[in-house]
């Protein structure tokens, strides 16, 4: 049977999860809109590359989110068994 703890800790990193693909969802939906046809030159280049740099480091960001998940749980699960051990 999963303590409350362990559930709890599921559910907040599930819900962690989906609001992270949510915004990487956003993120790659934002370079179809550079057209041309609303902004030229190399001010918007420049933000462009700037805008692709970010979206870069927070990807990153946010990957790291994801991959953290697991180990976090199994540090709730570890201290549940500690706890039911003694």
């Amino acid at each position: 049977m999963t303590s409350p703890e362990i559930a709890e800790c599921r559910a907040d990193m599930a819900a962690a999860a989906t609001a992270v693909r949510e915004i990487l969802q956003a993120l790659t939906a934002v370079p179809a809109m550079f057209g041309d046809h609303t902004w030229r030159g190399p001010a918007a280049d420049g933000w462009a590359a700037g805008w692709n740099a970010r979206k870069t480091q927070l990807t990153r960001l946010f990957d790291a989110v994801l991959a953290e998940q697991p180990r976090l749980i199994a540090r709730v699960e570890e201290a549940e068994r500690r706890r039911a051990a003694s």
